[in-house]
């Protein structure tokens, strides 16, 4: 243990190393005029890391598990531009929701519905430090909640060794969100819908599943043997204060993790000619103070267990991709059914997912998701008594489709914007916080909250 323990001093040693590096890029940067600098920097076009974008395939995978840092010599002459790490990002978007105007709904239950906003625009650092090291950084402003944040932080150190005859790529990672440092698409950060729109969201959620995202920080190792194996054990801690407040610039911290927060990864995937398999298991153990600003209250004890799974096909003109995760979450409510918060000492919740991808010539695409949350009533936690929002029998199940259309393009006829992904979303709910009709209480069902969703991404 005490192995264990020095080793993973080293490994948050080089990993400070590597945020100190990051950071002044991150601050001083005024933004970048070509194409995004992954692109740049390997000399290939997204369509060979990416299906969708930001989905992997098999060569982004190795990229991102190598620390960002492979690349293609640049000629003395080449443009600054094409030599630095910087990239830019600009999300417009409109969303229309089925009906507004239920029973006690207002306008503060839905902002901005039906108002073409600026949702994202950002910078990346993007690409390599050092020949071993690089990071993906991504610091955006929010058109919904209007302000600029930490979106995302992802600095590593790789490198390569051989262990029992098979090589091992090995790294470390400091990073801002649980599943973020993931390969494979199957998981949280990753899975489909990759971009939030300003429609109402059901209450529930687990906490593996984005509820810490920027929230946190932590440093974890990784491996890949043989190109079979995958593997990763980190450790997060509230990044309110210390040296992690750095990635949550801008982020109201609303889950305060009482200690330290493990989480770990275990998967097994295949290459075989034009297809490509994955099956794993991912987790998280964490104690979240009941109320974030008043940390006496206790704290309630969350353990997350999930499995998942994704299959690719690639070939010529398709790209074909499959994926799935399914979450157990145990919740203890310790402190927060002492303090009346809670209607239950302990209750159960559960997330599956299950998504179909089809992209032609890496242009047209489309998505198709099947989600379903459910879990023990609870009347405390989830019957606000509010119309839109409340459950009225303190349910937190909720189910439904999304279906997406996209057209990825690069933009040569605009300036500065090289690539551009078109996306035209729309959401079905068959059950909403508890029911399908009439599910707050007020005589709102769960299809009024179904939406429209269109976006445009353009990647400079």
């Amino acid at each position: 243990m005490a192995t264990l323990s020095a080793t993973f001093a080293s490994y948050g040693t080089r990993a400070a190393a590597l945020f100190a590096l990051v950071l002044p890029a991150i601050l001083f940067s005024g933004g970048a005029s070509a194409v995004p600098s992954f692109g740049r920097q390997t000399g290939e076009e997204c369509i060979e890391c990416h299906t969708v974008y930001p989905m992997l395939n098999a060569d982004g995978r190795k990229f991102k598990l190598g620390g960002y840092s492979m690349r293609t010599p640049k000629p003395a002459d080449a443009p600054f531009f094409d030599k630095v790490p910087l990239s830019a990002l600009l999300q417009v978007s409109r969303t229309a929701t089925r009906d507004t105007g239920t029973p006690g709904a207002t306008g503060a239950d839905f902002p901005r519905d039906r108002d073409t906003i600026v949702q994202a625009a950002g910078l990346y650092y993007g690409g390599r430090i050092t020949d071993k090291s690089g990071a993906l950084v991504q610091y955006s402003y929010d058109g919904e909640e209007r302000k600029w944040a930490m979106e995302m932080f992802d600095a590593r150190y790789a490198d390569s060794m051989t262990l029992g005859g098979k090589e091992l790529l090995y790294g470390i990672t400091l990073n801002n969100a649980p599943t973020l440092s993931d390969i494979y698409n199957s998981t949280p950060v990753w899975s489909f819908p990759h971009t939030g729109s300003v429609s109402v969201m059901p209450n529930a959620g687990t906490l593996v599943d984005m509820t810490l995202a920027s929230q946190v920080g932590g440093v974890g190792i990784y491996g890949l043997w043989n190109d079979l194996l995958y593997t990763e054990f980190a450790l997060y801690r509230t990044a309110d204060r210390g040296v992690f407040r750095p990635l949550a610039a801008g982020v109201t911290v609303d889950h305060v993790v009482n200690g330290s927060a493990p989480y770990w990864r275990l998967a097994l995937q295949r290459e075989t000619g034009p297809h490509s398999f994955s099956l794993g298991t991912y987790g998280l153990v964490a104690k979240i103070n009941a109320d974030a600003e008043q940390p006496g209250l206790g704290a309630d004890r969350f353990r997350d267990v999930a499995v998942d799974g994704q299959y690719h096909y690639i070939a010529g003109d398709h790209a074909f991709s499959a994926s799935a995760t399914w979450i157990r979450e145990k919740q203890e409510w310790d402190a927060s059914f002492g303090a009346g918060l809670a209607s239950n000492p302990s209750t159960v919740l559960k997330t599956f997912r299950a998504d179909a991808h089809y992209v032609y010539r890496g242009t047209y695409g489309g998505i198709l998701q099947y989600f379903d949350t459910r879990g023990d009533a609870d009347a405390l936690r989830y019957d606000t008594g509010a119309p839109v929002m409340g459950s009225a029998n303190g349910s937190p199940n909720s189910r439904g489709w999304i279906a997406e259309l996209n057209y990825l393009a690069d933009v040569d006829w605009m300036p500065v914007v090289q690539h551009a992904k078109f996306a035209l979303r729309y959401t079905r709910y068959t059950q909403f916080n508890g029911a399908g009709d009439n599910y707050d209480g007020f005589g709102r069902n769960a299809r009024d909250n179904n939406s429209v969703f269109l976006l445009v991404w353009f990647l400079l």
